[in-house]
């Protein structure tokens, strides 16, 4: 813990006491990379660029996925009142046929009632 401050610290100054001109000719001054150097630089580049087009596709992905949800719930919905009023309809026809039916009900029971008065002997 206090090895790691004190290193912290001399790399501040370090940092702070150089200007802007010696840091870029002190960043300049590596040319002696070895392969291995150069190959790990390369190929951090490569996954950076690949985790950098994975994340656009999955952010991509992911907005035509909503897209796709908004425009199925909007269908569903749309469906859903028009099934509500079909359902509206058809309790409307229930009850219109209900009432035709016991009407028609209602007239079979006199007609049956006339007929038995007609036809009662009469002693």
């Amino acid at each position: 813990m206090i090895t790691e401050n004190m290193v912290l610290q001399e790399l501040y100054a370090v940092v702070l006491s150089l200007t802007a001109n010696e840091k870029w000719r002190a960043a300049g001054s590596f040319t002696s990379q070895s392969k291995v150097e150069v190959l790990f630089t390369v190929l951090a580049m490569i996954a950076l660029i690949t985790a950098i087009v994975l994340l656009f596709w999955v952010f991509a992905k992911y907005r035509r996925n909503e897209n796709e949800h908004n425009i199925k719930i909007t269908e569903l919905t749309v469906n859903n009142v028009k099934l509500r009023q079909e359902n509206k309809e058809l309790t409307t026809t229930n009850e219109r046929l209900q009432q035709e039916n016991t009407k028609l009900s209602q007239e079979k029971i006199e007609a049956l009632e006339s007929r038995i008065e007609t036809e009662a002997p009469t002693n």
